[in-house]
Parts: structure tokens; sequence; C-alpha cells
């Protein structure tokens, strides 16, 4: 019962639609033939909800005849996206009617039992045509069409609208928002009266709609588009949470933007990009919000994670446009020209300062190279550098030949007369840090003396680069609150590598990201390795040399402080106080630490280290800026100087002592098990993770005596905890070469290794361990955890398909815990033997076990175990096809996981979620539960859970027609599974290529 539609201009002949628009023509004929179908004429819902589509169709196509996807941005990339997304939910609705006699009173039915069932409903059950039809008359009067055609082109911003209202307040608020406001009085005013956000915003609007003043669409529309995203905030945050966080993000970049000093924004720079891109972001979210509003009564739409996949996009251009914007701000030569050439009143005085290099001496030559301040200042550019000079005179004497003035006996008072006697002079004196951090009091005052009366000369634009955060004083500096320069981002350390080195072949590509995170993106560091690179060295080679030399191969030139980064490092610490070791004392210490110093190690340290003035010894260090200090408090390093001063300065003895004394403590509080405590003490033990790694693993090799008892308890602490975060061997590994002697030891620590080799799935190397653990525990007569250890053998003999093996293993163990009256640990091994059992499809002995187990945990206080037989009984549910007992056990089991923070059980029980999800054809659902298992085992290596979530998401994917998409993740599970030789997985891979191969054929 297809209704008749508008015909939409005619595009030319030669013109294609985009991929996105003819999905959508595709889908409105779909629902047009399955309402004919139905073959219903005492209903016509079904009619109304072909007609808008057709009608919706038509429109859309209209608008993008014979224009690009870009010109209609965000219309056609976005609103195109959600209403075709409605579509394939109406026609899923549409087959679910098909199936049921009397489908419109069917579908009203299920939608009244709507809050008895599932949070994420499949929309054929859930949602009525009726809902369906006011939808899409909600998405046609958002669009605007008039005679058939929309009028909502990239022509002018969208004012949010709310899609309920009124058809006719609806094009009255989009005939307004079409008028692109030029008038900056009505914009102004419009900021001041609103109500929605507080003055300092209104004032931070003010200032952005002054800055994009005169500018071209859309930088002059930014402000005006961001007060109507806070007019409508909240009731987009009803839709979901997370939308305030969107706004808040949208919030942060107007702020940054519009600081005091942001001026003369020009067209085509890196700035006026950002200012794009983040205007493109902001509308994207406006289209995707109003969507999603439209389409409120659509239950599947508006789940969460409908809203997530919804603003996922725009949140990804929102942050793009965030990096933009920071990269233009961070290295921006253009910025500080500006600040030069636009000077009014007093001559600006720029000080660039940070820790050696990050690049001053090249930011300070760019300013003086570019070529609008060669057009303001002409010849009267001049760059000195200190950095030969031994004392003040040095310099002001060099700068007299400089300027080709005669020797004098007070050089300074020659150089004032000179520059008052021109009317403009551009003076940047580098490496200030030579004589203004001399160790010579007195010349540190000279320094401050000549800098003062050179700022008293108004004729003069003075900027000096200098090593450490701490300005000179005396000066009115322009820059005074972003006078450091900070290391490069990712993007433009990439950018910077590749303009001196060259594209790097796919490969090596992996390798060289590797290696500028190694550095971190400091940009002299980066420059030696291009500068390498581009002399034949190899990538790998590089990375090789790294891992074992570290600063030391960051060379061109054996002593350039501008072609050497231990050079350039040496000299910052060469201003240390010679006088006072504590500041180099506490820079050792720092460095001992990859994660930083963090307040409470520092006060600890102070207290065991006697530290006369610990805050006194930081404020030097920092001054250098040979470290910072983060918002919590916490000491930093940059990587080459870390690993050069790691090196060259090592900490005394009794310092270090004190250091491990400390972590020694910390890796005592590392949680053991899996309880309501686990996350909280999770929490407090994984940011001083890496130095942990860091600490016990130089002492474990660089010492020669015996280890102690303490560093053994605390490699045993921290590798336990690991088995319940991201298992890691590493520690382990070092440490049992040189415990051999120590059997009681050596026995406990070859049992974690063992689980943790399991947890990697390690399965061969798993039973090593195990095994020799458990002749070490028989010998030491320890019979518990001799059968702790033959526990641990029964499940790697399970998941490696030796069943008779695991069950002889977890059978012998659980009889040793029979004699030993230890139940808890009984009800590890019933609950391991029913996993036996569930493999080999014995579903009644499995349920059994696991059920009489689970009543052990539950009265034993062992939520996560208790969990872990409610989910294996959910999946035998699913494996009998009662989905909906299965879903609400697996569901209650995840809860439970997710409060403990278990991530390993959480994307296993995400697995056997996702494949109910599947069978019940919920498919987002499905594919959202197997990201989450699929990102955890990517995170944690595991690659067990990684190769489940590719099988199942290929049956999703299979069960949608999407073949070739199907195979792909097949055989990158059946490679995963060949791996770790898990030969159930194999066979189940093998049998999904057989039915697909079946299904490709039907």
């Amino acid at each position: 019962m297809a209704a008749p539609a508008p015909t939409p201009a005619p595009p030319s002949a030669t013109y294609k639609y985009p991929p996105e628009v003819v999905d959508l023509r595709t889908y409105a004929g779909s629902i047009s033939k399955r309402v004919i179908d139905l073959k219903s004429k005492r209903d016509p819902t079904g009619e109304h909800v072909s007609a808008q589509a057709l009608l919706i169709a038509d429109a859309v196509e209209s608008a993008c005849a014979a224009r690009s996807v870009e010109v209609l941005e965000p219309f056609a990339a976005v609103a195109v996206e959600e209403i075709v997304r409605l579509f394939s939910s109406c026609c899923a609705a549409l087959d679910a009617a098909n199936q049921r006699p009397r489908f419109g009173a069917k579908l009203s039915a299920f939608a009244a039992r709507a809050t008895s069932r599932s949070p994420s409903p499949s929309p054929g059950e859930l949602t009525s045509l009726g809902d369906y039809r006011a939808s899409l008359e909600a998405v046609k009067a958002l669009l605007r069409i008039v005679d058939g055609q929309s009028q909502l082109v990239y022509s002018g911003t969208l004012a949010p609208l709310a899609a309920r209202r009124p058809v006719r307040a609806l094009t009255k608020d989009l005939s307004f928002a079409n008028r692109t406001i030029t008038n900056q009085a009505l914009l102004h005013d419009a900021i001041s009266k609103s109500t929605v956000v507080n003055q300092v915003y209104k004032t931070t609007l003010q200032t952005m709609a002054n800055i994009t003043d005169g500018l071209p669409f859309p930088c002059k529309a930014v402000a005006q588009t961001v007060l109507q995203l806070h007019q409508h905030g909240e009731a987009y945050r009803t839709i979901d949470s997370s939308i305030g966080t969107l706004i808040r993000k949208v919030d942060d970049f107007v702020e940054v933007l519009a600081k005091p000093d942001r001026q003369n924004i020009a067209p085509g720079e890196d700035i006026a990009r950002a200012v794009e891109r983040f205007f493109s972001a902001v509308q994207s979210i406006i289209i995707r919000l109003e969507i999603l509003r439209a389409t409120a009564k659509i239950k599947k739409l508006v789940a969460p994670t409908a809203v997530k996949t919804a603003v996922a996009d725009a949140q990804a251009d929102l942050d793009d446009a965030r990096r933009l914007l920071d990269m233009a701000l961070q290295v921006d030569t253009n910025n500080s020209t500006r600040k030069i050439l636009h000077a009014q009143g007093l001559a600006k005085r720029v000080a660039i300062m940070g820790a050696g290099g990050l690049g001053k001496t090249t930011l300070a030559n760019a300013v003086v190279q570019h070529v609008d301040v060669a057009a303001t200042f002409g010849a009267r550019r001049f760059l000195v550098t200190a950095e030969a000079a031994v004392e003040v005179d040095d310099l002001l004497t060099g700068m007299l030949a400089t300027f080709g003035l005669p020797a004098s006996s007070d050089p300074l008072a020659s150089l004032l007369q000179h520059f008052r006697s021109h009317e403009r002079t551009l003076l940047v004196i580098d490496n200030l840090e030579t004589i203004w951090n001399s160790a010579n009091a007195q010349q540190r005052r000279m320094t401050e003396d000549v800098l003062s009366k050179l700022d008293n000369v108004t004729s003069l634009t003075l900027i000096i680069t200098c090593r450490g955060a701490d300005l000179p004083p005396d000066v009115e500096w322009a820059n005074r609150d972003a006078v450091v320069l900070s290391t490069l981002s990712p993007e433009a350390a990439l950018a910077t590598f590749t303009d001196i080195a060259g594209n790097i072949p796919a490969p090596d590509q992996p390798v060289r990201d590797a290696l500028l995170k190694e550095v971190d993106y400091m940009p002299l560091a980066v420059t030696l390795l291009a500068r390498l690179v581009a002399r034949g060295k190899q990538l790998r080679d590089l990375h090789r040399r790294w891992n074992s030399v570290h600063t030391s191969m960051l060379r061109t030139q054996p002593n350039g402080r501008l072609d050497n980064v231990d050079a350039s490092v040496q000299l910052s610490i060469a201003f240390l106080p010679s006088d006072d070791p504590a500041p180099l004392q506490l820079l050792s210490l720092c460095a001992q630490l990859p994660d930083g110093m963090r307040l409470p190690v520092r006060n600890e340290l102070e207290r065991l280290c006697s530290f006369r003035d610990i805050d006194g010894a930081l404020d030097v260090i920092q001054g250098l800026a040979l470290v910072y200090v983060t918002d919590d408090d916490t000491i930093r390093m940059l990587s080459p100087i870390r690993l050069y001063v790691l090196e060259k300065h090592r900490p005394s003895a009794a310092h270090r002592a004190s250091l491990l004394r400390i972590y020694y403590k910390i890796a005592r509080q590392a949680p053991r098990r899996l309880d309501t405590q686990f996350p909280a003490a999770r929490d407090r033990i994984l940011p001083e993770l890496s130095n942990l790694d860091a600490l016990l693993l130089s002492d474990i090799q660089n010492f020669d005596e015996s280890p102690s008892t303490d560093l053994i308890n605390a490699v045993n602490a921290v590798s336990r905890f690991s088995v319940h975060n991201v298992p890691n061997e590493r520690l382990l590994m070092a440490l049992i070469p040189r415990i051999e002697h120590l059997p009681t030891y050596l026995a406990y620590s070859l049992w974690i290794l063992a689980k943790i080799h399991w947890r990697r799935d390690a399965y061969n190397l798993s039973l090593e361990a195990a095994t020799r653990a458990r002749s070490l525990f028989q010998s030491l007569r320890q019979r518990s955890d001799a059968a702790s250890c033959d526990q641990q053998m029964g499940n790697s003999h399970r998941v490696k398909g030796n069943y008779p093996e695991a069950i002889a293993s977890l059978s012998a163990a659980r009889e040793t815990f029979y004699e030993l009256d230890r139940q808890l640990a009984m009800a590890y091994c019933d609950r391991d033997l029913a996993l036996v059992f569930h493999e080999q499809k014995n579903y009644d002995d499995a349920a059994a076990l696991f059920t009489s187990a689970r009543k052990v945990f539950l009265r034993l206080d062992e939520p996560a175990n208790a969990a872990v037989c409610q989910e294996m009984l959910g999946d035998i549910y699913r494996m009998r096809g009662d989905y909906q007992a299965a879903e609400t056990q697996l569901e209650s089991a995840l809860q439970t996981y997710t409060s403990l923070g278990s991530m390993a059980n959480i994307a296993s029980c995400s697995c056997k979620l996702g494949d109910v999800y599947r069978v019940q054809q919920r498919f987002n659902a499905a594919l959202e539960s197997l990201q989450v298992a699929y990102d955890i085992g990517q995170k944690q290596g595991d690659t067990l859970c990684t190769a489940n979530a590719l099988l199942i998401r290929s049956y999703v994917h299979r069960d949608q027609g999407q073949f070739a998409q199907a195979r792909r993740l097949l055989l990158d599970a059946q490679r995963l599974c060949e791996s770790i030789e898990y030969t159930r997985g194999l066979e189940h891979c093998a049998e999904a290529l057989a039915e697909l191969d079946r299904a490709e054929q039907a």
C-alpha cells in the first residue's frame, strides 16, 4: 500500500548520490514494500509510516541533488546517518509484524509491557508502528520539508529545536536559524539576556564573538551556535547524562580560545582551522541530539548504546578540534610574532622559558626570520647569544660588536643610547641562563639590572630564551601566564620527524611512533632521531639502541647542546648549586620513578632521608625546568632528562634504601583477592604500579647480593595482584633465577608464575611452572599448596582439551582439600570440575556443581567466585535455548563483576551476554557488549578473550548477511586460537566457517 510521494527535482544525468543517501532510499523502499506485504486495510498506520518514509527520502534526495556530502555538512553526513538508522529499525519492526496477525494490536500490546522487559528491548517487540509514525513526522518537521524538498542545507547555522513542538513554531525557529546573525549588536544582546549561562561565561562568549567578528562563516557563527547548544542543554541532558561531559568539552574549547590575549585570528591559519573543525563538531552534536529527540518514542534509538553511538563521532571531531587548537597555541610562532607586531604602548617583552631541548632557540630564530617581523623591523633585527659569556660584561661587549659600536668603558650606556636613537629595534638574547643562573650572586644581580634598563627603552622589543621556569624579575613580561614551552603534541612530533626523515614504510611506522613516545615528544630528541634516520640508520636498530643506551645515542655532534641530548641536559644540571647537594639528591631520587614522585612518597622521604628543606630543593630543580609538578603535586620528569639522570647521577645508597623501604610498604598493600575491598585497594596501588615495577626490577638486576626477603615478598605481592589486573610475569622471571637456593620462596613464586602464564594463555608454560612448584611443595610437606598446584594444572589441561588429565588433577586436589577440611578450596575444585563438564556438554552435572559451589561461595563471602558460577549457569541456559533466563543470570553476574572491578570476568561475561543479544536479534547491544570484551582482552593481553569476542562478533555480522566482514573476523579468531593452541576454539571456528560457506551459497 505504497502512498504517492512528491517527485524530487531530478539531478543531472551524471550525478551519483552519496552512499548514505542511496542507503536511505533503499530502506524507504523496503518500508513501503513491507507495508504492502502486510495487507491490512483496517489500520492506516502502516500507510502513514510508508508515506512519511518516502517523503523524507525524496526530500533528502532533492537536497543532495548534484551536491557533495561535504557541501551539506552537517545535514548529509549526520542527519542522513541517523535517519538511515531509524529506517533500519522500522524495517525490523515491520518484519516482526509480518510474522504476527493483527500487527498493530500486537505491537501496541508489547509496547504496553515495556517496563517489565529488558532495558535494551528489541524494536519489533516494544515499539508500535504508531510510535514510528510520530517519530517520522517529527523528523520531517525537523528537516523543514516543503513541497517534498528539504530546505536544510549548509547555508547558515541551525538552531536546536524541540522535535515535539508544533510544526508552525518549529518552522519559525528554523527560519530564524537560517538567518546568520551578522549584526554583532544582536548577538551581544542575545548573549547578555541569556538565562542559561552565568556571567563569566557570557563574558567569554562576548570575547569569542569579538575575536571572530569579520571572519567568514562558519567562524563568526561559533558563539551563536554554542549559545544555542546551552539553551537546550537541559533537554539534551535528559537524553543521557554523558551529554553534560560533551557540553563541558565545548565550554573548555571556548574558554581557551577566548582568553584575553587571543586576538586577530586570521582565516587559513591553524587556529582558524581549529575553529572551523570545532564549529562542525558542535553542529553535528546538535543535529544528532535533535534527531534523537525526534525519535524519542523509538526505544531502541534512545537506548544508552544508541546515544553513545550517536555522539561518538561528534565527540571525536571535538577532540580533534581541541588538538588542533592546542597545537596552534603551543608552538605557534605566528602568535608570538603577532604579539610583537601589534604591540601598543610599552614595547613587548617576551620570555621563552623551558627545559633544554624544547626548542627555545628554534622558536626565537623563527620569530626573527618571520616575514611579518622582517617587514616591521627591517634590518633592525638582532639575535645575540649568551652561551659563551662568562659574565655580563662579556655579553655587553659582544653586543657592541654586533651593533657596530666602538668599545666603551660603559658598554651598557652605549647600547641604551644606540637603541633610543632608532625608532624600532628587535633584540633577542639567547641562552640567558648562562649568566643569569650563574652561581655568582653578583653576576645574577648585574644580569637583572641590564634587563631592567633595557626594559625602560620604549623603542626596543626584547625577547629572551632561558632554561628554567622562573622569570627574571622587574620586567613586565607580556606572556607571563604561558612562558614555559612544553613538549610537542604527538601529531606535531610526527610532522617534525617526517619533515626531516621523510615518509617511513608502513611496517616501521609502529616502531617510529613508539620511539617518539618514549622520548616524550621532546623537540630536540625528535629532531635528532629524525636526523639519524635521514643519515641511513634503521628505525628498528635505533629502537634496540634506545632500550640499551638511552639518551647517549641521541647525538649528531659530540658536544653541542643543539646536537646532543646528553650535553643539553648536563648543561641544565651544571646550574645546580655546588654548595647544596639536596637538589641533585632529590633529582636523582625522582629519576628512579618513571611515573613520578607523589606527595605522600615525598613526605616520607623527607622524614627518612633527613632533607633539611625538601621544598626548597624542589624549587631549585623545578626552577631549572629539570622537573615539573602536576596539579596533584606529583613531581615528574621528561623521559630523556630522567634517563640521563638515572644513568649519570645515582642516589646515595642510604637514600635508595629509604626509597625502597617506602615502596616495599606500598607493595604489601596490593590486594590479593577479588572482594568488595578490591576496587578501592586497586585504585590506591595503580598509580604506583610502574614505579614499583621499575624499582623492584632494578633492585633484582643491579645488585650482587642475594635478594632480601622484603624484595621477594614485594615482587610476589605485586605479581599476584597482576593476575587480577594486567598479568605481568617480568618481575618473577627476573627474580626466580636469583632464589633457586630458597625453596620455600621459590615454590610460591613459581605458583604465582603459573597463574600469570595461565591468564596470558601460555598453558604449556603454566603447566611447567605449576608442576615444578608442586614438586617443591611436596618436598616441603606442604600438602595444601601442592594441591593448589594440582588445581592449577587441571585448569591448564582443561583449556588444552585434555579432559581426562584435567579431571584427574582436579579430583586429586579436591581429595586433599577434603582431608584437610578446606571447604573454600573444595568449592574452587567443584567450580573447576563443573567447567570441564560444561565444555564436555554435560550440562546437568555442570549445573549441579555450579549451584552447590555457588552456595559455598556466598556463605564464605566470595562474591567474585559466586558470580563465576552464576555466569556459567547463565551460559547453560543459553546453550539450552532459554535466552531470557540466560540474560537474567548473565546480567546479574556482570553487575557483580563490575562492582568488584574484575576486568577479566567482565570480558568473559560480556562475550556470553553478547551472544544472547545476538540470538535475540539485538545486534547493536550485542556488538557493544562484545566490544567491551575485545577492548579488555586487548588491554590485558588476553588472547583467549580476544578470540572469543571476535568469534561471536563474526556470528553477529553473519546473521545480518555481512558475510565478508564475518569471514574476516572468523579468520582473525582462528589465528589467535592457533597461537595459544586452544583446541575447542579452533573447533568452533571450523564449524562457523563451514556454516558461513553454506550461508553464502544459499
